[in-house]
């Protein structure tokens, strides 16, 4: 038997082909066969290709369809507690919400399968996300494939965007009950004349989710997000089952909390020294005397940490400023990177330390600040604000934009962008004040926002053994 053909023998395969077949494949891989399954055979059949082009669509299109025989022959059949659905190869706060949820569901001895839907007008593929393909073990957690039989008590669809175009190839489920979280506004910004940049249609939505699973309930993941479904697309959501409360990400407090914030941060003779006059807290300023008499013996340490987009920030430079004073008084502390600021603003100010995203743990990061600030675009609606309530459990009291107050309550001090600085200060300067915020923080995400909280939820949607 003759030895195959080397590559230089069959042509080359350019970089726009390579490009091509990899795309192909990774939709094949991820059940978008309908798109893929043709064009790979066309390629096959094309003249003006290449043969080493023509040869590796077909190896693509052999070696799935080996696997969707071989899946078909297995013949799975899996009994579940609760199966996620969404893009789990997403780097931001869907994947970190999404391992969470897995954590408290394994914790509890939850069986869960993971189906994941990658957009299909995204890269999908993109591999998945550290934080949820180390939860899978095959046992507890199972990724789902495109040919099994599944039976759950909860199906959880999360991430709208993944239903504009489902996918072609998809397990059978039969759950009980289905919810979709509603964890991103159908458009980034809204104001006055509605929304701008559309990230997914509300009936395309709701279609597609009628005829996948029929009977379904939307919860919107946080007051924000309702109030935009509300106001903006409550005549495309006319005979949508809205659910009453909503479906809150959720964390581990025991794994956010630290001891050395039991004391406020200040030891007892900074508590002493931190002390302002009333007309200091009038101004938010200090005089040159009191400069090193901070929490942690200098500047007031604020910061956040988020991704970088301009949905995150403030759009002008007098807010950006203003939300985070450029004063000695201050030193700004930013994890995520700060590009969008660096447009608006030209050279950062030099109070401001910048670390890149995945730099560091949000938890380390955030063991280093007093006070957490947190101020987004004005047109902006942040679908919950997972920053901030990391910072809270992590016993960082949080400094926010008023419009996140129906969402944490007295958990966080809400003030304008002009009044952060003396906002800040009249906290830290009050040590029985900075330990009351701090509880009240610690005690909402406990209460709230906890695997426990997520536990009573779905017990509540018919996972018995969640009970």
């Amino acid at each position: 038997m003759s030895a195959k053909p080397a590559e230089q023998d069959l042509g080359p395969i350019t970089s726009s082909r390579r490009r091509l077949l990899a795309k192909l494949g990774a939709r094949l891989e991820h059940g978008f066969s309908t798109e893929a399954a043709p064009e790979l055979r066309r390629l096959v059949g094309d003249a003006d290709e290449t043969p080493a082009t023509r040869l590796a669509a077909g190896e693509l299109l052999l070696d799935w369809q080996r696997r969707r025989r071989a899946a078909r022959a297995a013949d799975r059949h899996l009994d579940l507690d609760v199966v996620i659905v969404s893009h789990f190869a997403l780097p931001g706060g869907n994947a970190t919400a999404v391992a969470e949820e897995v954590t408290a569901y394994r914790r509890a001895g939850l069986r869960v399968g993971l189906l994941h839907h990658p957009v299909f007008h995204w890269d999908v593929s993109r591999p998945l996300n550290p934080k949820i393909a180390d939860q899978v073990d095959g046992d507890r957690v199972r990724l789902l494939g495109a040919w099994d039989s599944v039976r759950c008590a909860l199906l959880v669809v999360r991430l709208p965007t993944v239903v504009l175009r489902r996918r072609d190839d998809m397990p059978a489920i039969e759950a009980d009950r289905t919810v979709l979280v509603v964890n991103q506004t159908p458009f980034k910004y809204y104001g006055e004349d509605g929304g701008t940049e559309e990230a997914w249609d509300v009936a395309r939505v709701r279609a597609s989710m009628d005829e996948w699973v029929g009977e379904c309930t939307w919860y919107p993941v946080g007051p924000m997000v309702r109030e935009v479904l509300g106001t903006h697309h409550a005549a495309e959501l006319d005979g949508v089952r809205l659910a009453a409360d909503d479906w809150h990400e959720c964390l581990d407090p025991a794994l956010w909390s630290e001891g050395d914030r039991e004391t406020g941060l200040r030891s007892e003779g900074d508590r002493e020294t931190g002390l302002r006059s009333e007309g200091d807290r009038e101004t938010g300023l200090r005089s040159e005397g009191d400069r090193e008499a901070g929490p942690r013996g200098g500047p007031i340490r604020i910061g956040r940490h988020t991704r970088d987009h301009a949905l995150k920030w403030p759009q002008t430079r007098e807010t950006l400023e203003a939300a985070y004073p450029v004063s000695a008084d201050f030193d700004v502390r930013i994890l995520g990177g700060a590009d969008t600021v660096a447009e608006r603003l030209g050279p950062l100010p030099e109070n401001w330390t910048v670390l890149p995203f995945g730099s560091t743990t949000a938890r380390s990061f955030l063991r280093d600040l007093d006070v957490f600030v947190y101020f987004i675009a004005a047109e902006g609606r942040e679908a919950f604000g997972l920053a901030p309530l990391e910072a809270m459990a992590a016993g960082v009291p949080a400094v926010m934009d008023p419009r996140f107050a129906p969402l944490f309550g007295d958990a966080a001090v809400y003030c304008e962008p002009e009044a952060v600085a003396a906002t800040v200060w009249a906290l830290v300067a009050d040590p029985e004040a900075y330990a009351a915020q701090r509880d009240r923080g610690l005690k909402a995400v406990e209460e709230r926002f906890s695997h426990a909280a997520l536990l009573r939820r779905v017990a509540g949607l018919g996972v018995a053994a969640a009970r």
